[in-house]
C-alpha cells in the first residue's frame, strides 16, 4: 500500500481520537482496508470512487451494519484528505438498516425472580468475584437505566455515593451526564462498596473483577446475564430472551407507566427522562411509548390524550 495513503489514514484517526471520538470500527477495519489496498490498489494515494465502493461492498458478510461502518470509514478518510488539499472521493449515502426487533422485557414477576437468582450466583475461579459484583451491577442497570458499557466503565471517581449520583463520561454520542441514584439503590451500592473495597482496596473501576482485569466488557455482562437467566423458570432457549440492555428499556417503560398512572405533565417528564437516559432528543425516548401500549393496551386512550398536539404518532393502527 502507498505509504502516503497509510499515513493519511493514521493521521485521520489521530485527529479524531484527539477530538474525543471513539474509534472502535475505524481501528477494527484499518488492517482490512490496508490489506485490501495492498492487493488491489497498491499505487493509490488519494481515495477515489472505485476503491471506496469496491471495498465497501466486497465483504464476506452482507451485514448492513458492517457495510455502514465501512461507508463511515470512507467518508472520514475522504473528508480528511479533502481537508489537506487532496481531491478525494466522499460517499454521500448510507445503507438503510432493517428495523430492530422488539426487545423482550421482563414482567414484574420475572424481574423479581431474575434478581433472586442473581443473589444466588455461585463463585467461579474463571470469573473472580462474580457472585459479589453481578447482583449489584444488574440492579444498577435497571434502577438507573444505564447502558451496559456505561456501567462497565464506571470508575471509582465517577461514583459519588454521598451525593447519590453517577458521572457518566464519553457515552453514546460523545455526551456526558449526571445520573441520580435512588435511596434504595444507593444503599445497596454503599454496602457493596464497603465490602468489596476490602477485597479490591485499590481498584480503579467500581465493578473491577480483579487486578489483572480492570473492567468487564458488555460481552462479559451478556454471558453472565444468560447464565443467570438460564436458571429461571421462564427460560426458553428456543425463543428470544431478555438481555442486559433490556433492563434499560424496562427502566424507561416503567417510568413512563408512572407518568401515565400519576397523570404527570407529560412534556416535562419526557424531557427529564431523555436527559437522564442520555438521549440526543426526546424522539428517542418517545419510542418507549410504543412498548407501553404493547404491554398495557388499556393505556392507549390516556397516552393519546397526553400526547395531543405533539405531532408524533405513538400507537400503530
Amino acid at each position: 500500500m502507498n505509504l502516503s495513503f497509510m499515513c493519511d489514514y493514521n493521521s485521520m484517526t489521530t485527529l479524531l481520537r484527539n477530538s474525543g471520538y471513539k474509534l472502535k470500527y475505524l481501528d477494527e477495519l484499518k488492517m482490512d482496508f490496508f490489506d485490501y489496498c495492498e492487493q488491489k490498489f497498491p499505487e493509490t494515494e488519494v481515495l477515489n470512487k472505485e476503491l471506496a465502493e469496491d471495498w465497501i461492498h466486497n465483504t464476506n458478510t452482507k451485514s448492513k451494519n458492517i457495510m455502514n461502518n465501512r461507508i463511515q470509514v470512507m467518508k472520514k478518510l475522504g473528508a480528511y484528505q479533502q481537508s489537506i488539499g487532496k481531491n478525494a472521493y466522499i460517499p454521500n449515502y448510507s445503507i438503510k438498516l432493517d428495523p430492530s426487533p422488539e426487545p423482550i422485557l421482563f414482567s414484574d414477576e420475572q424481574l423479581f425472580e431474575f434478581f433472586e437468582l442473581a443473589d444466588q450466583f455461585q463463585p467461579d475461579y474463571r470469573s473472580p468475584h462474580r457472585e459479589i459484583i453481578f447482583p449489584i451491577l444488574f440492579r444498577l442497570l435497571y434502577a438507573c437505566g444505564l447502558r451496559t458499557s456505561e456501567c462497565c466503565q464506571l470508575k471509582m471517581e465517577d461514583v459519588d455515593l454521598d451525593s447519590q449520583l453517577l458521572n457518566i463520561y464519553h457515552s453514546k454520542g460523545h455526551k456526558d451526564r449526571i445520573v441520580y441514584i435512588s435511596d434504595d439503590m444507593c444503599e445497596l451500592c454503599k454496602k457493596f462498596n464497603k465490602y468489596y473495597s476490602q477485597i479490591m482496596p485499590e481498584r480503579v473501576y467500581f465493578f473491577q473483577p480483579s487486578k489483572e482485569k480492570e473492567f468487564y466488557t458488555p460481552t462479559d455482562v451478556n454471558n453472565h446475564f444468560r447464565k443467570i437467566l438460564s436458571k429461571s423458570s421462564f427460560y426458553n432457549p428456543s425463543q428470544k430472551q431478555p438481555t442486559p440492555h433490556g433492563l434499560r428499556h424496562l427502566f424507561a417503560v416503567n417510568n413512563l407507566r408512572k407518568c401515565i398512572e400519576k397523570g404527570e405533565d407529560f412534556n416535562n417528564w419526557i424531557q427529564y427522562l431523555a436527559q437522564y437516559m442520555g438521549h440526543n432528543n426526546t424522539r428517542d425516548t418517545l419510542y418507549y411509548l410504543h412498548m407501553v401500549t404493547q404491554l398495557i393496551p388499556s393505556y392507549i386512550p390516556k397516552i393519546t390524550k397526553m400526547t395531543e398536539g405533539i405531532g408524533v404518532k405513538y400507537v400503530e393502527e
